[in-house]
């Protein structure tokens, strides 16, 4: 039978984060006063700089036809310029390549660099994107973990699943998602001397301006040995607050330019000029960032004081969009099936939209997202909720 399609696992890959959303939203039409805590898409506006350049751009005939396959060259100057000032990097605009966010990105890269049946070493709890892009990749998926408990990386389950002879592609996300945890500069170089150039390593940084206690190093400014094994991914959906914009950005190794940008020539073409001009903006005001992230940060701290002996126990955040409730031990005194019953439950009970911990490897978890400005009252609810 030639008729087919590619098998994908319903149960583990469909987005609970938009089911829980979708499923606040009709309860919101319902009447119910309903706070979602679900997708990562701050509620600050998009800032008045950059709303400027929309609106001058979207009328300006000669910029809106430019079709650039990797990216205006403008915004990869900027982007460059960015990372060379503000983390001490060293590239050239040429090693850029922009398209509508990294989720393209990561799906490209997989399907460039892993053969069939190669592995892609992710980190547990990861990132539910990497496992569709892998999928489609017909990649054999591995793990390593990350602590619950401590937030670092355990370099024993990393040195048992890592394979020079299998392993195509490494990721790192820092700081991560779903937990927040901030990667050290001694776990990076640890990571490099043990793959020792024999993998790529993809380091996804898109929460890399919303860190609550250190300072973003990129591992481009102190990887020499190892540079060309190392491609970051970034964008403009988080700290600059552009999520619908779609502008997502890779640096890359010289050997995988022209593979990157042969295959956006034919599947992207061109990405919306306006929006790029945007993130030129965006990068000039480093100040918006800075105001999300103390903002963030005051939610992940409050969510911490006050869900500890709750039940579902909050791991502290030290970055990002996010804090992870460790709800295990609730879920399974209630006789719950995994954490997509307890959402449900809490959405329709105090009217809160959480995320299962299914779509990043936790089962028994929940994720929280700071996008609202009423998450401590959201925060309030849970606790009512749980301690009722």
């Amino acid at each position: 039978m030639v008729k087919q399609i590619k098998k994908l696992p319903v149960s583990e890959l469909e987005f609970q984060m938009f089911v829980l959303d979708e499923l606040a939203d009709e309860l919101l039409s319902q009447g119910k006063d309903l706070i979602k805590l679900t997708i990562g898409i701050s509620e600050l506006e998009i800032p008045q700089s950059v709303r400027n350049v929309f609106s001058d751009t979207i009328f300006d005939y000669d910029k809106t036809h430019r079709v650039y396959p990797q990216g205006i060259p403008e915004l990869r100057t900027a982007i460059a310029d960015y990372y060379n000032q503000q983390y001490h990097v060293n590239t050239r605009p040429e090693n850029t390549i922009v398209n509508v966010g990294t989720s393209a990105i990561f799906r490209n890269l997989f399907q460039v660099l892993c053969k069939p049946g190669q592995e892609i070493l992710l980190p547990k709890p990861y990132y539910c994107l990497y496992l569709l892009s892998a999928i489609l990749a017909d990649a054999k998926l591995t793990f390593y973990d990350i602590d619950i408990e401590t937030r670092t990386i355990d370099f024993d389950s990393f040195k048992a699943a890592y394979n020079p002879d299998k392993t195509a592609v490494v990721v790192i996300n820092n700081p991560g998602n779903p937990i927040g945890n901030v990667i050290t500069k001694d776990e990076i170089l640890e990571i490099n001397r043990i793959v020792a150039g024999r993998s790529y390593i993809v380091n996804d940084e898109i929460y890399n301006n919303t860190l609550f206690y250190s300072e973003y190093e990129c591992p481009l400014a102190y990887l020499d040995e190892f540079r060309d094994a190392n491609i970051v991914t970034n964008g403009f959906s988080k700290g600059f607050r552009m999520y619908t914009k779609r502008v997502g950005y890779a640096i890359l190794p010289d050997d995988l330019i022209m593979p990157m940008r042969i295959v956006q020539q034919h599947t992207l073409l061109t990405h919306d000029p306006v929006n790029q001009q945007g993130a030129i903006a965006a990068l000039q005001d480093l100040e918006s960032p800075k105001e999300l992230t103390q903002i963030y940060k005051s939610r992940a701290e409050y969510s911490y004081t006050q869900l500890q002996e709750t039940g579902c126990e909050p791991i502290k955040a030290e970055g990002g969009f996010y804090i992870v409730l460790d709800c295990d031990r609730w879920v399974k005194e209630k006789g719950m099936e995994s954490s997509k019953d307890l959402a449900v439950d809490i959405a329709k009970t105090v009217h809160v939209a959480t995320v299962p911990g299914t779509d990043f490897g936790i089962p028994n978890g929940l994720r929280l997202s700071f996008c609202t400005s009423r998450y401590n009252e959201g925060i309030d609810r849970l606790r009512d909720y749980f301690t009722r």
